[in-house]
C-alpha cells in the first residue's frame, strides 16, 4: 500500500472521528471509512494497523451509534 493511500485513509478517519465528513453523512462505519478516503474496501482491508486503530477508537466513542431514524 503506498503511502499517499495509507495518508488518505489516515485523514479519512480523522475527518470522521472529529465530525466533519467530506464523502460521507458521518456516521462511524468502516464503510464510511473507504468511502471518506476515496478507496476501495480492498485496500482498507489490507490496512491492518489503520483498522486497528479505528476499531479502538470506535469502541470507546459514544458517536459509535447511528443517528436514530426518524419516526
Amino acid at each position: 500500500m503506498s503511502p499517499a493511500t495509507r495518508q488518505r485513509l489516515r485523514e479519512a478517519m480523522q475527518r470522521l472521528f472529529t465530525g466533519v465528513p467530506q464523502h460521507t453523512d458521518g456516521t462511524l462505519t468502516k464503510n464510511n471509512l473507504w468511502r471518506e478516503a476515496r478507496g476501495s474496501r480492498a485496500t482498507m482491508n489490507r490496512a491492518t494497523d489503520i483498522l486497528a486503530e479505528w476499531d479502538a477508537h470506535v469502541s470507546e466513542s459514544p458517536r459509535r451509534r447511528r443517528r436514530p431514524s426518524p419516526r
